[in-house]
This record gives C-alpha cells, structure tokens and sequence, in this order.
C-alpha cells in the first residue's frame, strides 16, 4: 500500500513494479497549460523516476531544441536556457564535450535547418505535434554550380564542428560562433544560396548565410568556385543502412541514443548506432530519456540511477510505445514550472524545451 499526500493515478504496466505515481495538484484552477504539460514521479523497480508528460497535439504547446547562448562552445544552466525562451519544461540535452571544446557531438536541428549531425537515434519534432523517433545518420552535402566545371558537390566533412585537418571540408554557421578559427584555412561565405566571397584565415561567418571552411590541402577546390555562383547545402536523414527517410515535416529535431524502446519492446542495441564506451553503457548513474507513448504524448524523464539496460526496462515499465537515451550522468536535469525536478551537475551545451504559447 502506497501512502502520501497525492492523488494517485492508475497506470498499466508492461512490466516492473510502480510503487507511487503522483502528479502535482493544486487547489487552485488550473492555468490552461496545465492541461497539455504535467510532471509526475514513480517508483519503479526500485528506483526513483521523475518525468513530465507533453500533450504536442495541443496548438498551444511547442517542442525544440535549444543551445546554450545559441553558440556552440558555450554552456549554460538548464534553468537559463528554459527560461530564456519561457519554457514550461526543459530536460538536458544531446551530448557535448564537457571537458574540452564544450561542442555538441549529438544531432541537431532547430527551425528546419541541421546544426549539428550524428549518428544514433534521432527524435523529430513536427509544427503540428508529430512525432517521429528512429535510428538514422545525416549526410551532409554542398554543391556550388560553376558553368565551366561538371563537378559541383564538395564533399564536406563537418558541420560546426571545429578542425584543423588540412583536407577538411567543414560547413559553418553562426552557432559555430560569430567567425571562423582557422588561420590557415580558405573560407568562401555564402548567402542567400550564392557565393559572397573567398577569404583567407579567420573569417566572420554571415548572418543568416554561412560558412565552407577548406582547409589547406584541399585548396585545389577554389578552382571551381567564383563569386556569383549557386549554392546550394542541405542535410539529408537517411536509416543506418544507408536508405532515405523524409524528414521534410520535422523542423526541429535531437539525435543522441542509443534507442532503448521501440513498438513498446526493448531493442537495446547500442553497437549498432556506434556506441561502445562502456562507462555510457554500464555504469549505475543518473540517466535521461525522452519518449512517446501510446496516445502519442513525448515524455521527458530522468532515474535516479540506473545502467543503460536498466533504464530501458523503466521506460519499457512505462508503457512507452518509443524511447531513447539521452546525456546522462553530471548532465541530467529535469525542469518544470519554474523549479528543478532534477538538478544537473553542471552546466549544458543544449536542451530540449517545451513552451505553451
């Protein structure tokens, strides 16, 4: 028997044992988001559970990611980030390298354009509250149509992702930051699709444009590139073998994994997407998660401490339909109606928000 101050709620269970489920009430009307946003807390299997549950087919209610001061690099609190665009709900984002360059190493796309891209598991967010969860990688490709030469792609290597290999071919926007790093590298800016110019070194990255970084030793490139000439970049989803997934109706997306739940199973399959480290796989620590359930809500969640096997079994214990892992450890935060469910341990470099506008 379960006793606390708490309404209970009834939940059917796939497997593993819920000991406590209890939504915040309150005695006083309910403000209108409080109908699409909700945060409640479990026991199950032992473990403390805490997870905010979001109704995206609400008109009113927006997912996204954000990233901290919008420049990779950066850091902020989880707090910080929800309350600079006036989110409701906030949990800890993709994975960055929090001890060096502070980058993100996960998926990221905000307003229909990648600023990062991975491989792993990759949930997409539609304007009208579609959702899509799946394993995928992103191709990245830029082409400059010069009339003299039949070759256009240029094969870049990174997008935002700071290098001094001389062969790279890198794609740079302004959430690299406000200019480029290389002193040595070529850099050709492009705006509105068209090529503004070829400079040499540290470069400003243009509003609303962006930046191809080559560096030295593919300089032979520049042959075919003027001023004036159509540009076209763009990311392409594709699965992990390699076929193309239309991700045209999902603006806004995060990629981080391995997938732990999909058709209400575990598939815990972390080799697959690329993930070896067996501290990410093995190690008793807190962990976050997002995923959707059976009536098509996302749900935001962080256990107190588990293994990455483990907190597939909690999400399957919740009857998710999907669900996929998401940075752990020091990172993991929740956040909701302006407190912190769970507090990270250090700042982030992302996060996924919810506003209700």
């Amino acid at each position: 028997m379960v006793r606390n101050k708490h309404i209970a709620l009834g939940m059917t269970v796939a497997c593993g044992t819920i000991l406590a489920l209890s939504p915040t009430v309150s005695a006083s009307p309910k403000p209108s988001w409080q109908q699409a946003v909700s945060s409640h807390h479990a026991v199950v299997d032992g473990q403390p559970v805490n997870w905010v549950s979001i109704n995206v087919h609400n008109p009113h209610v927006s997912v996204r990611p954000v990233v901290a001061n919008n420049t990779f690099g950066t850091t902020s609190s989880l707090a910080s980030m929800a309350n600079s665009v006036g989110a409701i709900a906030a949990i800890n984002g993709t994975f960055f390298n929090s001890w060096s360059n502070r980058f993100p190493t996960g998926a990221i796309e905000i307003n229909g354009q990648f600023q990062n891209d991975s491989q792993g598991t990759i949930l997409g967010i539609g304007q009208k509250g579609q959702l899509v969860m799946t394993r995928a990688k992103e191709s990245l490709s830029v082409e400059v149509h010069d009339d003299t030469n039949p070759i256009s792609q240029l094969w870049p290597w990174y997008l935002n992702v700071p290098s001094t290999n001389s062969d790279r071919v890198s794609v740079l926007t302004s959430y690299f930051g406000k200019t480029t790093k290389d002193k040595t590298a070529n850099v050709v800016t492009v705006q509105h699709n068209t090529v503004q110019g070829i400079h040499k070194g540290v470069t400003p990255i243009p509003v609303g444009g962006y930046a191809v970084e080559i560096g030295s030793g593919s300089a032979s490139l520049l042959d075919r590139i003027h001023v004036g000439d159509p540009v076209n970049f763009s990311v392409s989803v594709q699965s992990l073998d390699g076929h193309s997934i239309d991700f045209s109706q999902y603006p806004n997306a995060i990629g981080a994994g391995p997938m732990i739940v999909d058709n209400k199973q575990i598939v815990l399959n972390p080799k697959l997407e690329g993930f070896t480290d067996p501290v990410l796989l093995n190690t008793n620590t807190l962990r976050s998660f997002v995923g959707i359930d059976s009536s098509g809500n996302l749900i935001l969640g962080t256990i107190h401490s588990a293994t990455l096997s483990t907190e597939a079994k909690i999400a399957h214990s919740l009857g998710l339909k999907q669900a996929m892992n998401l940075d752990g450890g020091s990172s993991t935060g929740l956040y909701f109606n302006g407190t912190y469910v769970t507090r990270p341990g250090r700042n982030l470099a992302t996060a996924l928000v919810v506003s209700y506008k």
